[in-house]
């Protein structure tokens, strides 16, 4: 839980991925987002994040069909044996998402995986 240096604000319900599953956020009812092709299981597929992480890039926007290129990947077993995100050799770029085309400190969205 304090994988990224502190306790986490907020924490509810269970997500349960494995790195090779698509996810889709929903807003009252509606997809906003989507990662991966939901019709697809991920093995073996581009998109595959196991035992790893996936990452919007800055400057791209939401979207309800998936833009690979809109996205940078850890690789497979990236945070294996890793307990803090500062000393992995495959760190998330926390805090660096920005809608414009600059990275800002703000919020950041993570789809990550460690079983």
């Amino acid at each position: 839980v304090n994988y990224f240096g502190k306790s986490p604000d907020f924490t509810s319900g269970t997500l349960n991925v494995n790195g090779d599953d698509a996810i889709e956020l929903f807003f009252n009812g509606v997809v906003v987002d989507t990662f991966g092709d939901i019709a697809v299981d991920g093995s073996g597929q581009t998109w595959e994040y196991m035992d790893g992480w996936a990452y919007r890039q800055s400057g791209s926007m939401p979207s309800s069909a998936f833009q690979i290129g809109e996205w940078t990947f850890s690789g497979r077993n990236a945070v294996d044996g890793c307990t803090i995100d500062d000393t992995c050799g495959s760190s998330f770029p926390f805090k660096t998402f920005g809608v414009g085309t600059e990275p800002t400190k703000g919020p950041t969205a993570c789809t990550c995986s460690h079983e």
